[in-house]
């Protein structure tokens, strides 16, 4: 026998008692995250038990698909079909689209086999499994430069490829487009084969945690614009090409003046294109679709040029005892972002507000807000406004005088008076906003089709934060205007006012298409109460004003344009004010009178009740009150606190867990892993291009539907915030820089959606509408913008889309993190739009997240944590006061009211019971547990043995 050393048993016991550390640290973690790890590994922890001769119908929302093939190829149809309706055609000169059948053409750019599917992040979108152009574009009929595609696809040209930061914000942005010097002889000489068209490809792509940046790139340009190697390759396009097409594929307005100064003949805008959405291409360029989308975004030459710009990035509070969420962000602009700012500031040109050397509309905006070309020609006629009870309605008859038949837009836009009053009490008026639109059918050459929009009244109200504290009317000349865009609904209300271009406009407008109503007295009641709840609408938002902390500031204001222009605040590093630092202090109140309430205690007169007793009833009924007396206070903070992906389920009321998945793409596992994907839809920039209500609520069906097939019932989505600048980084994420529009797919979104039991979480709530400082950062803002730009599309989806689930952003609104904001999450959610349903956190898995506290969280209206961390978020018993339990109480209601209401309940009926069961994965835990804990037990028995043994024979 082979003598042990002591310095090799000393090893062996080291290594032994590694791997019993090992174990227990390996069995900790395992057990502290035990929620995430089943999502990940697909496995489930609880299952339904039905008593024997239980024949009750328990499928509440029930499929219309008999397989989950039959599902997957409508969701690809309507993937592509969406991107069809989206696409916007910017320029066609002379015709140049479509092309022919059997045309040969050219793709230049890496772009070209590196298309933009999706985003960074939880709008991720798998590109291995969708189609690539060029198989696109062969089975659409045309002929493809071959050698040109393998160049860029996997030889000298394959080695560029654009470059984006990844989850965590790590990496940086390039365009990374083949230098010229790069292209060899054989593939220059191979364009001559394939010169019908050349299609240039131009892609940007955006994601999760980083913006877009807005210095310049080590290539002496800025991340929108096109680069020196574009350039090159655009040169290249139009000396070897008589016709040369350019594909846009990013989701962020780019400048797009190159589609000038290049000898470019058409151009296409796509965003990110979802699994199938890429087949749309083929088809418009091919002409078998008749493009129809329209811009939902303003087109600027220069993208600075938005007021927005100048507090846009990361700026920092100075202050050392900031200690999370140091940063800050001052809306600078008021309401005017996008179309409000450029087109208003034009009206003043025109009406002679303002002097034309400050500003000339034609040299600011190439493509404005709402632009879209067609292969046909319609024109509109019999324009006609009827005024109802509560609405307007507007009609037009729109004629196709073209050759091809197509679809059309029709947009309606509003003017407000900006008064004396306005004037006085700092409320500001953009010259045109969005009140109404429509799309067309399919109308054939030489057919009309005659469109009809109703207006709500309720579209004509103001915020005044400053005199009534509420919604008014004004006094005055209200115009109601028709228009392809935004712009041209402006010139027919300029036109209506008798200006032409005399008078300094870019073309002249028809006033036959706007309609003049008046208004004669000031209406300070009518919309001071809230028409869904009747509670009293007041200011809720005076903290947020970055006035309420420095008084001399002054916002963007139409009066004086150039005196009150922006700058960054505090030059990008503020020194926060004591009341500002005592502001940022967690802080939730105590009611002395709150009464502990009943817990953990079956009522004497019904009995046990279940979750099933509560499916479809109302939110208000009393009976709710005896279910949540039978819930202990553990089983109710468990729910609350772990709500990460899934929530837990309450065995004693048979309450189902649910799997909650991301994001605004579909229901996907990207974040989280397991078997759980659903289809990857075009980015919703894309969807609203459509300016098609009825197919984004077809889309949001088909993903309440697969909701049912994958048994995912929470859905992180739809994404609501604003694109108040092009270089947000989620921009893809989020609808439009119109509020309107983005509220009516919201709603439309989460009526399909939750026509299957699906759970929307409509996100995020609120001002979080960039990437940069999003975690704790405070933005400040004033009551007017807030309410008119930033939360109108959560207000519509509330209201209009009963949505029952929404996501309080990280940000912070003034020095109030969102989830612990009462006026947000309760006021005006709650109170004033009539949600109900429940409130989740973004997420607040890791120990940096911990200014969302969970006391303050849920008085605030905030319900459910979205924490996959079993040691987080613990409330202890000397917090459990009579308020907080009470909030607990609550809280538990809202998650109750919207499970019991979604699809989680298919399969469970009264008699049904919930069980947990332990997931395959703990068993295989146990297993390994054994197995190395014998194997450290086998070494320390027989280096011990070895080592007496030795002893024994010397001694």
């Amino acid at each position: 026998m082979r003598k042990i050393s002591k310095r090799n048993a000393i090893i062996a016991y080291i290594v032994s008692f590694v791997l019993i550390v090992g174990i227990v640290v390996g069995d900790f973690y395992a057990m502290k995250y035990s929620q995430i790890i089943s999502i990940h590994l697909g496995q489930e922890t609880n299952k339904i038990v039905k008593e024997d001769g239980d024949k009750a119908d328990t499928d509440y929302y029930k499929s219309e698909f008999t397989s989950a093939d039959e599902l997957k190829k409508q969701t690809e149809e309507i993937g592509q079909k969406i991107v069809e309706e989206g696409t916007v055609l910017l320029k066609n000169d002379n015709g140049a689209l479509p092309l022919s059948s059997g045309d040969k053409i050219s793709l230049l750019g890496q772009n070209s086999v590196d298309l933009v599917y999706g985003g960074i992040g939880s709008g991720s979108v798998d590109s291995e499994a969708a189609p690539n152009l060029y198989n696109i574009l062969t089975d659409s009929g045309f002929k493809v430069n071959k050698t040109l595609w393998d160049f860029y696809k996997t030889g000298d040209g394959s080695s560029y490829r654009k470059e984006v930061p990844d989850l965590e914000g790590k990496g940086s942005f390039a365009v990374n487009e083949v230098p010229k010097n790069v292209y060899t002889n054989e593939v220059i000489s191979s364009l001559k084969d394939y010169n019908d068209a050349a299609i240039v490809v131009i892609g940007r792509s955006g994601g999760e945690s980083s913006d877009l940046p807005t210095s310049e790139l080590s290539t002496g340009s800025k991340y929108l614009q096109i680069d020196n190697n574009e350039k090159d390759m655009l040169k290249l396009a139009s000396e070897n090409f008589d016709k040369v097409i350019v594909l846009i594929n990013s989701s962020n307005p780019m400048e797009l003046g190159f589609l000038e100064e290049y000898d470019v003949d058409a151009a296409i805008w796509v965003g990110a294109l979802g699994n199938t959405g890429a087949y749309a291409i083929g088809e418009v360029l091919n002409g078998d679709v008749n493009p129809s989308g329209h811009l939902v975004d303003t087109y600027a030459y220069d993208s600075f040029s938005a007021p927005a710009m100048e507090n846009f990035g990361s700026y920092n509070i100075n202050n050392s005892e900031v200690m999370m969420g140091a940063n800050y962000m001052v809306y600078a602009e008021n309401i005017y972002v996008g179309y409000r700012y450029y087109e208003t500031r034009y009206e003043d040109v025109v009406l002679g507000n303002e002097d034309t050397v400050n500003y000339d509309y034609t040299k600011q905006v190439q493509f404005p807000f709402g632009y879209g070309l067609s292969y046909t020609n319609f024109d509109w006629s019999d324009y006609s406004v009827t005024e109802k009870d509560g609405n307007y309605e507007v009609s037009v008859k729109v004629t196709n005088n073209g050759s091809v038949a197509g679809k059309d837009v029709v947009q309606i836009y509003m003017q407000s008076p900006y008064t004396d009053y306005d004037k006085e009490n700092k409320i500001e008026k953009a010259s045109v906003e969005l009140v109404g639109f429509a799309k067309t059918s399919e109308i054939e050459p030489g057919k009309s089709e005659t469109v009809t929009i109703e207006v709500d009244k309720e579209e004509m109200k103001a915020y005044d934060a400053n005199g009534y504290g509420t919604y008014i009317v004004d006094a005055g000349d209200y115009y109601f205007a028709a228009g392809e865009n935004a712009h041209d609904a402006l010139n027919n209300i300029l036109a209506a006012k008798g200006k032409s271009t005399a008078d300094g406009m870019d073309y002249d407008g028809n006033a036959d298409f706007a309609h003049k109503v008046t208004v004669d007295k000031l209406d300070s009641t009518t919309y001071a109460v809230s028409s869904v709840t009747e509670n009293e609408i007041t200011n809720q938002f005076e903290k947020a004003d970055i006035k309420y902390y420095d008084p001399d500031f002054e916002y963007l204001t139409r009066q004086d344009w150039t005196g009150t222009w922006p700058s960054t605040y505090a030059d990008g590093s503020m020194t926060a004010t004591d009341e500002f630092l005592k502001d940022l202090e967690i802080s939730y109140n105590e009611d002395s009178d709150a009464k502990m309430p009943v817990t953990g205690k079956i009522n004497d007169k019904y009995g046990k009740l279940n979750a099933a007793m509560f499916i479809g009833r109302d939110y208000d009924d009393e009976l709710w009150d005896v279910l949540l007396d039978q819930l202990t206070i553990e089983e109710m903070t468990e729910l609350i606190r772990m709500g990460g992906y899934a929530t837990v389920p309450i065995e004693s009321i048979n309450l189902p867990g649910t799997l909650d998945l991301d994001g605004p793409a579909g229901i996907s596992n990207t974040l989280v892993g397991g078997d759980k994907e659903g289809m990857a839809y075009p980015a919703q920039v894309i969807m609203a291009s459509t300016w098609n209500v009825e197919l984004v609520e077809d889309m949001g069906e088909l993903v309440g539907e697969e909701s049912i097939h994958l048994g995912v019932t929470g859905w992180y989505a739809p994404g609501l915030n604003t694109h108040r600048l092009p270089y947000g980084g989620r921009n893809y994420e989020y609808f439009s820089e119109d509020g309107f529009l983005a509220g009516k797919m919201g709603a439309s979104e989460v009526k399909g959606v939750q026509s299957k039991g699906a759970i929307v979480y409509m996100k995020h709530y609120a001002l979080n509408d960039q990437e940069t400082n999003r975690y704790g950062g405070s933005m400040f803002a004033n009551e007017q913008s807030i309410r008119e730009l930033y939360l109108i599309p959560f207000e519509k989806t509330v209201r209009e889309g009963n949505a029952h689930g929404v996501m309080a952003s990280m940000n912070r609104i003034g020095a109030r993190w969102t989830g612990g904001h009462a006026g947000l999450m309760t006021e005006t959610l709650r109170n004033e739009w009539g949600f109900e349903g429940m409130a989740i956190t973004d997420q607040a898995s890791f120990s940096v997240f911990l200014y969302e506290d969970i006391l303050e969280g849920m008085e605030a209206g905030t319900n459910l944590w979205l924490n996959t961390d079993s040691n987080l978020w613990k409330i202890s018993d000397e917090q459990l006061t009579p308020t907080v339990v009470n909030n607990i109480r609550e809280s538990t209601h809202n998650i109750l009211y919207s499970i019991i209401n979604s699809n989680a309940m298919n399969g469970i009926s009264t008699s049904s019971k919930i069980v947990e069961i332990t997931p395959a994965w703990q068993y295989w835990l146990i297993a390994a547990n054994i197995v190395v804990a014998l194997i450290a037990l086998s070494i320390i028995g027989i280096v011990t043995r070895r080592l007496l043994k030795q002893k024994n024979v010397e001694a």
